[in-house]
């Protein structure tokens, strides 16, 4: 599906970030419950198929709120006329945080998907929309994450094999500079995936790494590369 993913952020896990405070909001394509630290931020840009560019920006504030947008055309690699698509935006709020409570979770909405749009939705990068989602890490086992969610495309003409999914999955690392993400995502639709990567952290902020996208679908299977 996707060609390549370039990855430009600040920390992702700082010093002393493990236990206390993680920050990463997402795993592969489903999202987590944590967020960018105040300050935070990152931009993605993805190129996919039919010449498209996909450029998507996150800002943290306050340790509670993230917000982002982004930009989306596509034939912009290659011949054809370009094709702006509707700009996207995200919104998440962190209600409950592990340092107080046993678990973190977060309210969001996240309008942001890449291909072409057609009826409010993006193909082949389907947007999340509104989601809920709790995360927990565990100590005592290292650095293990585990975090799970629901989330609904749309409300507009609400279609459950099309609009409601589930999502979970799993964090760890074998070190602090080696993170590995394990996830399934959009269960219940007719198009799940699983998906997995690894992220090695070489020096804040360079991070390398692999996304391996529908691993269970072998005609959409593909290896992403992150720098």
């Amino acid at each position: 599906m996707t060609a390549l993913l370039m990855l430009l952020s600040g920390p992702a896990w700082a010093a002393g970030d493990l236990a206390a405070g993680p920050t990463n909001y997402e795993m592969v394509e489903a999202p987590t419950a944590y967020i960018l630290p105040h300050g935070g931020y990152d931009l993605i840009m993805r190129m996919y198929e039919q010449g498209g560019l996909f450029l998507r920006g996150n800002i943290g504030f306050k340790d509670l709120l993230m917000f982002g947008f982004s930009g989306n055309a596509t034939h912009v690699v290659g011949t054809g006329d370009i094709e702006v698509q509707t700009p996207g935006l995200f919104f998440k709020v962190k209600l409950l945080d592990e340092r107080k409570t046993p678990f973190s979770l977060a309210l969001a909405y996240d309008g942001r998907g890449y291909g072409t749009q057609s009826g409010g939705r993006f193909f082949p990068g389907l947007q999340k929309g509104f989601y809920a989602v709790a995360s927990k890490e565990l100590p005592d086992a290292g650095f293990i994450q585990l975090h799970g969610g629901v989330n609904a495309v749309t409300f507009d003409h609400f279609n459950t094999a099309d609009d409601l999914g589930l999502f979970g999955g799993a964090s760890f690392a074998l070190t602090s500079s080696l993170v590995f993400n394990l996830e399934v995502n959009d269960v219940l639709m007719d198009d799940w995936q699983f998906n997995a990567n690894c992220i090695f952290n070489y020096d804040n902020p360079l991070r390398m790494g692999v996304d391996f996208r529908d691993i269970n679908n072998g005609a959409l299977f593909s290896r992403i590369l992150r720098v």
